[in-house]
């Protein structure tokens, strides 16, 4: 038999109860991030800054700087939020997008809900608060901003704007650029479709040109072999770090802590990675060995297909027809594509950059749906059925939070 609609009763029901079954996901999640995750891991992405030269990522200790050295660790702490916060806030932009902005659907109040527990969602701003999440929230107001702009004109203004914000971000993580290089490719491709070729190579060349630039006079112009000095940077305090203290269940469950010297942890788990170079890197990378290495890639592509599909069954889009679009300009995807191998090549979170590559285009894919008619037709039961199911699997088994199979963990 055909799906059927779903009655306006049972719709509101539906809405209502899984709104506030979020709510309490979510706050269990936000409890476990502040429980059991160690600040310090993200704090080590703030603490390098220019004091020694020009180094990669020593923006972000200069941001950490302004606090002054009486409020360091309160800076810290503020820091350490601000990739989640701003990340978050990046999502609530896209659905309000989608379900508010663009019009009023119940299929758009269904991609909103959806947003939060895809591999790239809220799991994924809480237990993946690096810096490099900043560049994510500025392919989000850059795809946003396409859908707004109705000149080509305007267009290549805020691709301009974009690398600009972009080319600054590289020098908070050098890695920004090629993870998001993807994004933007496919954002001019699919959102600004009114480009012809010369107007979409000049915005392909001020979006991406700026922050490439940066990350080349990084490699070219950045010291190395300078953790003894940078370890001298960080101040001796006490950080909680409870899975150091190799706890039992209940003791975790308890509130377990175990303090260790944030200083010592530093120079100990940090520096040693921060400090490899090009070839350090490809080696430390092939030391996963290829069995882990293979197993995070067949789980990367599996969590882009589920990301992929979650919105075409919710949204009632096909995938196949953003997936055609985006073929419209191959070299474009080819480019996006290959600016991204050199992350894999020397780094371990095989899975993490699957999850940055389902977020590329998932940003894209949903900012699509929301003029395609589909999108505005009504429920039907199997719809429902199948996005309680698949949302409920999602929440509770978080898959874009895995960073990679067989990558050490700093203890």
């Amino acid at each position: 038999m055909p799906s059927t609609a779903v009655t306006t009763s049972g719709r509101r029901g539906f809405f209502v109860t899984f709104t506030v079954l979020l709510a309490v996901w979510a706050a269990v999640l936000l409890t476990i991030a502040i429980t059991l995750i160690p600040n310090g891991y993200w704090y080590s992405y703030f603490v390098i800054d220019y004091s020694v030269g020009f180094i990669r990522r020593g923006l972000a200790g200069e941001i950490l700087g302004m606090f002054g050295p009486q409020h360091y660790f309160g800076g810290l702490l503020i820091l350490r939020w601000m990739p989640t916060v701003l990340f978050v806030l990046g999502l609530a932009a896209v659905a309000w997008s989608v379900a508010v902005r663009a019009g009023r659907s119940e299929r758009r109040r269904l991609l909103a809900l959806l947003i939060p527990v895809l591999p790239f969602g809220f799991a994924f701003a809480l237990f993946s608060a690096r810096t490099d999440a900043l560049g994510a929230v500025a392919l989000v107001g850059f795809a946003i901003a396409l859908t707004r702009v109705t000149t080509a004109r305007a267009t290549v203004i805020a691709s301009a704007i974009f690398g600009l914000v972009l080319a600054v971000l590289s020098l908070i993580h050098e890695a920004t650029p090629f993870l998001f290089g993807l994004g933007a490719l496919a954002a001019l491709t699919v959102l600004a479709e009114r480009l012809d070729a010369k107007e979409f190579r000049a915005s392909v060349a001020l979006a991406l040109g700026p922050p490439i630039m940066v990350a080349v006079a990084l490699a070219a112009f950045g010291k190395h072999t300078v953790s003894g000095q940078l370890c001298e940077l960080v101040q001796h305090f006490p950080m909680n770090h409870p899975l150091a203290g190799k706890p039992t269940l209940g003791q975790l469950l308890r509130g377990f802590h175990y303090y260790v010297d944030y200083h010592d942890w530093f120079c100990r788990a940090f520096l040693p990675l921060f400090d490899m170079s090009l070839v350090e890197g490809l080696r430390f990378v092939g030391s996963i060995g290829v069995v882990a290495l293979a197993g995070s890639t067949a789980y990367g592509i599996v969590t882009l297909v589920i990301s992929m599909l979650a919105i075409g069954h919710v949204s009632g889009v096909p995938v196949r027809r953003f997936g055609a679009i985006l073929r419209g300009r191959p070299l474009a995807m080819l480019v996006g594509v290959v600016m991204i191998l050199p992350v894999f090549a020397t780094g371990v979170d095989w899975v993490r950059w699957w999850v940055i590559i389902a977020f590329d285009l998932g940003i894209v894919f949903l900012l699509y749906t929301r003029d395609q008619p589909e999108v505005d037709q009504p429920l039907t039961r199997r719809t429902l059925i199948v996005f309680a199911v698949g949302a409920i699997l999602l929440a509770v088994i978080p898959i874009g939070i895995i960073p990679g199979f067989g990558a050490p963990v700093p203890m």
